[in-house]
């Protein structure tokens, strides 16, 4: 955990330089397969009902799934282990706090250049009865593969039969240039999905679905 926060500073203070071709070039930037982009953090909660708050599970998830991509030998840098905004960061960008918020997280994830990265959040939906997971993704075919064996995954633990969709207008996936998909655990709005996603067991199942779907994905697309 405390790797991954050194390389965020690492890269903080990169981004001070103007020097484009060195920031994509230092010898001191780690080799990364996945970047695990925690869901917003400090002020910024993310989706919430009553005391549950989205910033919570999803920092909760990203851990376990952190820590079993690990295990299984994969090189993994996770954006945020604790709670606080990202946008608290970044000194290099201008614009709102959301704005700076997620220019941090595409622009580590383009100044590590890893495999993949995964943008973790919990739905939202005035329909009380919608339910389970969604995963979005960018419009190229790695990120398309991606999400496609990820909702099969996650469709299997929640039992639904859910279709990955486009992202058009996500500010992470437009300027993120390595794979990318957004996945969405369930829904907060939903009773089912949110007592399931606060529950310890739920969340490291959620972990190993992940898991599993990136397996898949690097026997296809990285077998070395």
């Amino acid at each position: 955990m405390k790797q991954s926060l050194m390389i965020l500073l690492l890269f903080l203070c990169l981004c001070k330089t103007s020097d484009a071709y060195a920031l994509a070039n230092d010898p001191l930037l780690p080799n990364a397969d996945i970047i695990i982009d925690v869901g917003h953090g400090g002020i910024d909660s993310g989706a919430l009902h009553g005391k549950y708050l989205e910033k919570d599970m999803n920092l909760s998830i990203s851990k376990k799934t952190y820590k079993l991509l690990k295990k299984r030998g994969y090189r993994v840098i996770i954006n945020r282990t604790e709670d606080y905004a990202l946008s608290e960061d970044n000194t290099w960008s201008y614009g709102s706090r959301h704005r700076k918020d997620l220019a941090q997280r595409s622009g580590l994830a383009n100044t590590i250049k890893p495999k993949m990265m995964l943008s973790m959040h919990i739905n939202w939906s005035g329909k009380s009865d919608r339910r389970g997971p969604l995963v979005i993704y960018q419009n190229q075919s790695d990120s398309i593969l991606l999400a496609g064996l990820l909702q099969e995954s996650l469709n299997h633990l929640y039992g639904t039969d859910e279709l990955p969709v486009l992202g058009k207008k996500y500010y992470v996936l437009k300027h993120t240039k390595c794979p990318a998909v957004i996945v969405e655990l369930g829904f907060i709005s939903n009773k089912a999905d949110r007592k399931l996603l606060n529950d310890s067991n739920h969340q490291a199942k959620l972990a190993k679905a992940i898991a599993q779907a990136i397996d898949q994905y690097f026997a296809m697309i990285h077998p070395n």
